[in-house]
Protein backbone atom coordinates (compact mmCIF):
# COMPACT_ATOMS: atom_id res chain seq x y z
CA UNK A 1 0.00 0.00 0.00
CA UNK A 2 3.01 2.34 0.71
CA UNK A 3 4.87 1.52 -2.48
CA UNK A 4 1.47 1.97 -4.11
CA UNK A 5 1.08 5.42 -2.59
CA UNK A 6 4.62 6.68 -3.61
CA UNK A 7 3.94 5.68 -7.21
CA UNK A 8 0.66 7.64 -7.44
CA UNK A 9 2.52 10.98 -5.75
CA UNK A 10 5.21 10.50 -8.29
CA UNK A 11 2.57 10.27 -11.28
CA UNK A 12 0.57 13.01 -10.15
CA UNK A 13 3.99 15.39 -10.06
CA UNK A 14 5.53 14.10 -13.24
CA UNK A 15 1.53 14.69 -15.00
CA UNK A 16 2.11 18.54 -13.71
CA UNK A 17 5.08 18.67 -16.12
CA UNK A 18 4.12 20.10 -20.33
CA UNK A 19 5.76 16.86 -21.86
CA UNK A 20 4.05 13.72 -19.58
CA UNK A 21 0.81 15.86 -19.77
CA UNK A 22 0.46 15.86 -23.04
CA UNK A 23 1.82 12.30 -22.98
CA UNK A 24 -0.63 11.14 -20.91
CA UNK A 25 -3.42 13.36 -21.62
CA UNK A 26 -3.46 11.50 -25.53
CA UNK A 27 -6.95 9.78 -25.60
CA UNK A 28 -5.08 7.02 -27.03
CA UNK A 29 -2.59 7.11 -23.99
CA UNK A 30 -5.42 7.44 -21.34
CA UNK A 31 -7.47 4.54 -22.75
CA UNK A 32 -4.36 2.57 -21.83
CA UNK A 33 -3.34 3.27 -18.56
CA UNK A 34 -6.44 4.63 -17.13
CA UNK A 35 -7.05 0.73 -15.17
CA UNK A 36 -3.25 0.80 -14.40
CA UNK A 37 -2.38 0.82 -10.74
CA UNK A 38 -0.92 4.11 -9.91
CA UNK A 39 -2.67 5.85 -12.71
CA UNK A 40 -6.26 4.88 -12.22
CA UNK A 41 -6.43 8.21 -9.31
CA UNK A 42 -4.75 10.40 -11.95
CA UNK A 43 -7.27 9.57 -14.55
CA UNK A 44 -10.12 9.57 -12.85
CA UNK A 45 -11.41 12.84 -13.34
CA UNK A 46 -9.10 14.57 -16.09
CA UNK A 47 -8.29 17.91 -14.20
CA UNK A 48 -5.10 17.25 -12.69
CA UNK A 49 -3.11 17.76 -16.05
CA UNK A 50 -2.31 21.05 -17.56
CA UNK A 51 -4.73 21.89 -19.93
CA UNK A 52 -4.03 22.99 -23.09
CA UNK A 53 -6.20 26.19 -22.79
CA UNK A 54 -3.57 27.01 -19.68
CA UNK A 55 -0.56 26.38 -22.33
CA UNK A 56 -1.58 28.38 -24.91
CA UNK A 57 -2.31 31.45 -22.22
CA UNK A 58 0.86 30.84 -20.08
CA UNK A 59 -1.90 30.69 -17.34
CA UNK A 60 -2.76 28.15 -14.46
CA UNK A 61 -6.67 27.24 -13.91
CA UNK A 62 -6.72 23.45 -13.56
CA UNK A 63 -6.39 21.32 -11.08
CA UNK A 64 -8.92 20.34 -8.51
CA UNK A 65 -9.42 21.77 -5.51
CA UNK A 66 -11.28 20.14 -2.86
CA UNK A 67 -13.44 22.15 -0.34
CA UNK A 68 -11.23 21.49 2.95
CA UNK A 69 -8.28 22.82 1.16
CA UNK A 70 -10.19 26.12 -0.09
CA UNK A 71 -9.25 28.95 2.43
CA UNK A 72 -12.69 31.35 2.91
CA UNK A 73 -13.12 35.23 2.75
CA UNK A 74 -14.00 37.24 6.01
CA UNK A 75 -17.58 37.53 4.02
CA UNK A 76 -20.58 35.46 5.47
CA UNK A 77 -22.59 33.03 2.97
CA UNK A 78 -21.08 29.92 3.13
CA UNK A 79 -17.81 27.63 2.67
CA UNK A 80 -17.09 27.81 -0.58
CA UNK A 81 -17.28 24.45 -2.57
CA UNK A 82 -15.07 22.48 -4.55
CA UNK A 83 -12.72 23.68 -7.70
CA UNK A 84 -12.42 22.00 -10.75
CA UNK A 85 -11.86 23.52 -14.19
CA UNK A 86 -15.05 24.19 -16.86
CA UNK A 87 -14.18 23.27 -20.87
CA UNK A 88 -13.12 26.68 -22.67
CA UNK A 89 -14.88 25.01 -25.66
CA UNK A 90 -18.64 24.44 -24.38
CA UNK A 91 -18.31 27.88 -23.25
CA UNK A 92 -17.68 29.59 -26.59
CA UNK A 93 -20.46 27.13 -28.19
CA UNK A 94 -22.30 28.96 -25.32
CA UNK A 95 -21.68 32.53 -25.73
CA UNK A 96 -21.45 32.26 -29.43
CA UNK A 97 -25.46 32.09 -29.75
CA UNK A 98 -26.37 35.46 -27.34
CA UNK A 99 -26.05 38.54 -29.32
CA UNK A 100 -23.90 41.95 -28.86
CA UNK A 101 -22.01 41.26 -26.72
CA UNK A 102 -19.85 44.39 -26.42
CA UNK A 103 -22.92 45.82 -24.37
CA UNK A 104 -23.04 43.47 -21.82
CA UNK A 105 -20.82 43.16 -18.60
CA UNK A 106 -19.97 39.09 -18.17
CA UNK A 107 -19.96 38.13 -14.30
CA UNK A 108 -18.60 35.16 -13.45
CA UNK A 109 -20.08 34.20 -9.95
CA UNK A 110 -17.74 31.23 -8.35
CA UNK A 111 -15.21 32.48 -10.69
CA UNK A 112 -12.37 29.90 -9.65
CA UNK A 113 -9.13 30.55 -10.87
CA UNK A 114 -10.84 32.42 -14.05
CA UNK A 115 -10.80 30.04 -16.74
CA UNK A 116 -14.19 31.14 -17.88
CA UNK A 117 -13.36 35.01 -17.59
CA UNK A 118 -10.07 34.16 -19.53
CA UNK A 119 -12.89 32.52 -22.39
CA UNK A 120 -14.96 35.96 -21.79
CA UNK A 121 -12.09 38.40 -22.84
CA UNK A 122 -11.76 36.40 -26.63
CA UNK A 123 -15.83 38.28 -26.95
CA UNK A 124 -15.39 41.77 -26.49
CA UNK A 125 -17.10 42.46 -23.51
CA UNK A 126 -17.82 46.04 -22.40
CA UNK A 127 -16.50 44.39 -19.16
CA UNK A 128 -15.85 41.33 -17.28
CA UNK A 129 -15.73 40.47 -13.55
CA UNK A 130 -15.23 37.54 -11.42
CA UNK A 131 -16.94 37.10 -7.85
CA UNK A 132 -15.26 34.52 -5.57
CA UNK A 133 -15.79 33.49 -2.09
CA UNK A 134 -12.16 31.65 -1.64
CA UNK A 135 -9.48 33.71 -1.15
CA UNK A 136 -6.85 31.55 -2.06
CA UNK A 137 -8.72 30.75 -6.02
CA UNK A 138 -8.93 34.79 -6.24
CA UNK A 139 -5.44 35.02 -5.63
CA UNK A 140 -4.70 32.85 -8.25
CA UNK A 141 -7.26 34.62 -10.94
CA UNK A 142 -6.12 37.62 -10.54
CA UNK A 143 -2.27 36.18 -11.03
CA UNK A 144 -3.91 34.43 -14.29
CA UNK A 145 -5.63 38.14 -15.04
CA UNK A 146 -2.53 39.94 -14.45
CA UNK A 147 -0.35 37.58 -17.09
CA UNK A 148 -3.39 37.95 -19.79
CA UNK A 149 -3.23 41.90 -19.20
CA UNK A 150 0.43 41.63 -20.06
CA UNK A 151 -0.31 39.64 -22.65
CA UNK A 152 -2.67 41.38 -24.54
CA UNK A 153 -3.10 44.45 -23.06
CA UNK A 154 -6.01 45.30 -26.13
CA UNK A 155 -7.98 42.71 -24.23
CA UNK A 156 -11.02 44.05 -21.80
CA UNK A 157 -9.55 43.90 -18.59
CA UNK A 158 -10.49 41.53 -15.96
CA UNK A 159 -11.98 42.66 -12.40
CA UNK A 160 -12.04 40.14 -9.73
CA UNK A 161 -13.81 40.94 -6.03
CA UNK A 162 -14.13 38.84 -3.06
CA UNK A 163 -17.40 38.63 -2.15
CA UNK A 164 -20.85 36.49 -1.20
CA UNK A 165 -22.31 36.30 -4.64
CA UNK A 166 -25.54 35.90 -3.00
CA UNK A 167 -25.52 39.39 -2.05
CA UNK A 168 -22.88 41.05 -4.36
CA UNK A 169 -24.11 44.16 -6.16
CA UNK A 170 -24.44 44.04 -9.79
CA UNK A 171 -22.42 46.75 -12.33
CA UNK A 172 -25.22 48.95 -14.35
CA UNK A 173 -26.31 47.72 -17.55
CA UNK A 174 -26.88 44.49 -19.58
CA UNK A 175 -25.78 41.15 -17.95
CA UNK A 176 -24.21 37.86 -18.83
CA UNK A 177 -23.95 35.29 -15.62
CA UNK A 178 -22.36 32.80 -15.70
CA UNK A 179 -22.44 30.03 -13.38
CA UNK A 180 -20.41 26.05 -13.57
CA UNK A 181 -22.64 24.84 -10.76
CA UNK A 182 -21.14 26.62 -8.18
CA UNK A 183 -23.21 27.06 -5.19
CA UNK A 184 -25.93 24.63 -3.04
CA UNK A 185 -29.56 25.51 -4.24
CA UNK A 186 -29.85 28.16 -1.24
CA UNK A 187 -27.35 29.89 -2.24
CA UNK A 188 -28.83 29.81 -5.99
CA UNK A 189 -32.61 31.21 -4.99
CA UNK A 190 -30.54 33.98 -2.95
CA UNK A 191 -28.74 34.99 -6.48
CA UNK A 192 -31.84 34.64 -8.33
CA UNK A 193 -33.20 36.98 -5.83
CA UNK A 194 -30.41 39.40 -6.37
CA UNK A 195 -30.63 39.53 -9.99
CA UNK A 196 -35.06 39.25 -9.88
CA UNK A 197 -34.57 43.06 -8.21
CA UNK A 198 -32.71 44.23 -11.32
CA UNK A 199 -34.94 43.50 -13.08
CA UNK A 200 -38.15 45.03 -10.99
CA UNK A 201 -38.12 48.59 -13.01
CA UNK A 202 -37.03 47.04 -16.42
CA UNK A 203 -34.38 48.59 -18.94
CA UNK A 204 -31.98 45.84 -18.06
CA UNK A 205 -31.34 42.47 -20.13
CA UNK A 206 -30.03 39.41 -18.82
CA UNK A 207 -29.28 36.44 -19.92
CA UNK A 208 -28.01 33.44 -17.17
CA UNK A 209 -25.42 30.95 -18.81
CA UNK A 210 -25.76 28.01 -16.24
CA UNK A 211 -22.89 25.19 -16.95
CA UNK A 212 -24.04 21.84 -15.14
CA UNK A 213 -27.18 23.57 -14.21
CA UNK A 214 -27.72 21.17 -10.95
CA UNK A 215 -30.55 23.90 -9.44
CA UNK A 216 -31.60 24.98 -12.75
CA UNK A 217 -35.11 24.18 -11.52
CA UNK A 218 -34.77 27.22 -9.76
CA UNK A 219 -34.39 29.57 -12.51
CA UNK A 220 -37.19 27.78 -14.33
CA UNK A 221 -39.59 28.70 -11.39
CA UNK A 222 -38.94 32.31 -11.38
CA UNK A 223 -41.42 35.18 -13.35
CA UNK A 224 -38.71 36.69 -14.44
CA UNK A 225 -36.21 34.59 -16.24
CA UNK A 226 -37.40 31.98 -19.66
CA UNK A 227 -35.15 29.73 -21.03
CA UNK A 228 -33.50 30.70 -24.46
CA UNK A 229 -30.89 27.94 -24.97
CA UNK A 230 -30.24 24.33 -23.86
CA UNK A 231 -28.14 21.63 -25.41
CA UNK A 232 -25.89 18.95 -24.32
CA UNK A 233 -21.89 19.95 -26.09
CA UNK A 234 -18.78 17.60 -26.77
CA UNK A 235 -15.95 18.56 -25.50
CA UNK A 236 -13.41 19.99 -28.20
CA UNK A 237 -10.94 17.29 -29.46
CA UNK A 238 -7.68 18.28 -27.68
CA UNK A 239 -10.14 18.92 -24.48
CA UNK A 240 -10.68 15.21 -24.51
CA UNK A 241 -8.47 13.72 -21.12
CA UNK A 242 -8.62 17.28 -19.38
CA UNK A 243 -12.32 16.23 -17.47
CA UNK A 244 -14.16 13.72 -16.14
CA UNK A 245 -16.60 13.51 -19.25
CA UNK A 246 -16.77 14.14 -22.96
CA UNK A 247 -19.69 16.25 -23.08
CA UNK A 248 -21.75 18.84 -20.44
CA UNK A 249 -24.81 20.39 -20.55
CA UNK A 250 -25.44 24.13 -20.58
CA UNK A 251 -29.00 26.07 -20.13
CA UNK A 252 -29.17 30.11 -21.18
CA UNK A 253 -32.01 31.60 -19.20
CA UNK A 254 -32.95 35.05 -20.43
CA UNK A 255 -35.01 38.09 -19.19
CA UNK A 256 -35.53 41.11 -19.78
CA UNK A 257 -34.80 40.11 -23.49
CA UNK A 258 -36.84 39.30 -26.45
CA UNK A 259 -35.29 36.69 -28.18
CA UNK A 260 -36.92 34.17 -29.72
CA UNK A 261 -35.98 30.34 -27.76
CA UNK A 262 -33.75 28.43 -29.31
CA UNK A 263 -35.42 24.63 -30.59
CA UNK A 264 -35.07 22.12 -28.08
CA UNK A 265 -34.70 25.40 -25.19
CA UNK A 266 -37.65 23.84 -22.59
CA UNK A 267 -36.44 20.36 -22.59
CA UNK A 268 -36.44 19.18 -19.19
CA UNK A 269 -33.23 19.27 -16.79
CA UNK A 270 -32.16 15.90 -14.96
CA UNK A 271 -30.02 15.63 -11.97
CA UNK A 272 -28.05 12.15 -12.26
CA UNK A 273 -25.95 13.05 -9.54
CA UNK A 274 -27.54 15.22 -6.61
CA UNK A 275 -25.51 18.32 -6.43
CA UNK A 276 -23.04 16.89 -8.74
CA UNK A 277 -24.14 16.58 -12.26
CA UNK A 278 -27.03 17.33 -14.21
CA UNK A 279 -28.14 16.44 -17.76
CA UNK A 280 -30.67 16.77 -20.36
CA UNK A 281 -33.91 14.29 -20.14
CA UNK A 282 -34.61 13.03 -23.51
CA UNK A 283 -37.97 12.00 -24.52
CA UNK A 284 -38.41 8.68 -25.47
CA UNK A 285 -38.89 8.56 -29.25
Amino acid sequence: MAVRHVLGSVIRGAARLPLFTAVLGHPSVRARLRDVPGFSNLYSNGWSFAHPFDRHYRINTGAFVASENLVSSPFDGGKPGFYAGSQPSIIRTALRTLPALERFTFVDLGCGKGRPLIVASEFGFRAIVGVELSESLATHARRNAAVLRRRLPDRVPIRIELHDASTYSYPDGDLVVFLYNPFPEVVVSKVIAQLESLLVFGGRRIFVVYYNPVHGHCFDASAFFSRYFAATLPYAIEELGYGPDKDETVVIWQAGSKLRARPGADIAIRVTTPDVRADLRVSPS
